[in-house]
């Protein structure tokens, strides 16, 4: 008999987290902000390059903030109803019809610019895969982060199933190693030979572009691999909240936010910038603000509780941009801009992105989803060995990933 059980993980509380579905707008701002600083928004010089120097980091970061609220998610929902059969294919239902809206889109509108040997990696989502930026940022560029998603949704049941029943201790050690290889292991490449490089808009020093090293910018960023660790802190984050082991100050994590974010304009090192230094305080965000909210006697409501409700919609506006930024550009070209109309052209843009989220979530994902889900439920009850049971309600969480 173990002399220190660890206690059952309590039940999930029913309310839905809306402080996080909320705070999930701003890093999707961010990203979308970030993907149109390689356009010329300003017509000033001065101004399109702050604009630049300051979105273009801050979008890297926010893509670490998704992908490990993905794997906090998907736990918060598991916690009181581990995944079973059926549980892949809802996932991928979530994000399989937006992906192929947009790839068609693309590929008919652009197809003739597009290297041939990426169509069939990017409709399979397997280009986070290939290391080669002429696949992998090809087509709906954004789409790469859905690798990993694919891995987290096949490896979750089994992972969650694993570390539930870890004592806490055990979860605290994971985490620490988790994030301390995710800070590590960009810093051990940057002192190692680059071999051959490449440029990118986005990838950039204090506003000045850099030649990257193919492999070393892969592994660190691309890749399903490392980015998998950062769903796995997520995992580990909610199992902790849930036990009540975690913070409930947003104030600690929010400066070491604003210092690395500041950190990175003023001194790191590119592949640093990348989520080394921003990983550990938006680890310690997403936990605090889940274990303020579950602590609270009262739903947070309010201003909070409305624009939560647009937090759903944030997939739709990472996946739906690439294309209306590729539109533009062909087509529009609203750049060159004064200060004003240019802030202005962005809030619009975003404004425009969501909009088409929202109509995309009513009249395609919602009825896709509704159509499926009874054939999802009858292949689950009728697998051999498994008790047929009612079909439990769709998941969705407001923070939903």
């Amino acid at each position: 008999m173990d002399p220190h059980p660890e206690p059952k993980t309590p039940a999930r509380p029913t309310r839905q987290l809306n402080s996080i579905a909320a705070a999930r707008l701003v890093p999707s701002f961010c990203i979308l902000a970030s993907h149109l600083s390689f356009e010329h928004v300003f017509k000033d010089g001065t101004t399109q390059g702050a604009y630049y120097r300051i979105f273009n980091p801050l979008g890297f970061n926010s893509v670490s903030f998704f992908i490990v609220l993905s794997g906090f998610i998907l736990t918060w929902i598991s916690i009181d109803r581990a995944p079973g059969p059926g549980f892949k294919t809802k996932r991928l239902l979530r994000i399989l019809p937006v992906h192929f809206i947009t790839w068609a889109v693309i590929v008919c509108a652009f197809g003739a610019l597009l290297p041939k040997k990426s169509l069939s990696a990017t409709l399979a989502l397997l280009q986070g895969w290939i290391p080669d930026h002429n696949v992998y940022f090809s087509v709906n560029a954004p789409a790469w982060t859905l690798s990993t998603e694919i891995v987290l949704y096949i490896a979750f049941p089994w992972i969650h199933g694993f570390l539930t029943g870890r004592i806490t201790e055990f979860l605290l050690t994971a985490l620490v190693g988790l994030v301390s290889v995710l800070v590590l292991l960009p810093a051990v490449l940057q002192s190692l030979p680059d071999g051959a490089t490449f440029s990118n808009a986005a990838f950039s020093e204090r506003g000045r572009l850099v030649d990257v090293s193919e492999w070393k910018y892969w592994l660190v960023y691309i890749s399903p691999f490392t980015r998998f660790l950062e769903a796995l802190c997520g995992v580990l984050t909610c199992l902790l909240v849930v036990r009540g082991k975690w913070p409930k100050s947003v104030l600690l994590p929010s400066f070491l936010l604003v210092a690395a974010v500041v950190a990175e304009e003023l001194w790191a090192p590119f592949l640093m910038t990348l989520s080394a230094f921003t990983i550990v305080p938006v680890v310690l965000l997403i936990g605090s603000l889940a274990a303020r909210e579950i602590g609270s006697r009262a739903a947070i409501g309010g201003m909070v509780g409305k624009i939560s409700s647009l937090g759903k919609y944030t997939f739709g506006i990472y996946m739906y941009q690439w294309a209306l930024i590729l539109l533009c550009e062909q087509y529009l070209r609203p750049w060159g801009n004064s200060l004003l109309s240019g802030v202005l052209l962005i809030a619009v843009f975003y404004a425009v992105c969501l909009a088409i989220s929202v109509l995309s979530n009513r009249y395609i994902e919602t009825p896709v989803n509704t159509f499926m889900r009874p054939n999802i439920a009858a292949r689950a009850a009728a697998r051999p060995g498994r008790p047929r049971t009612a079909s439990p309600a769709p998941e969705r969480a407001t923070a939903g990933s």
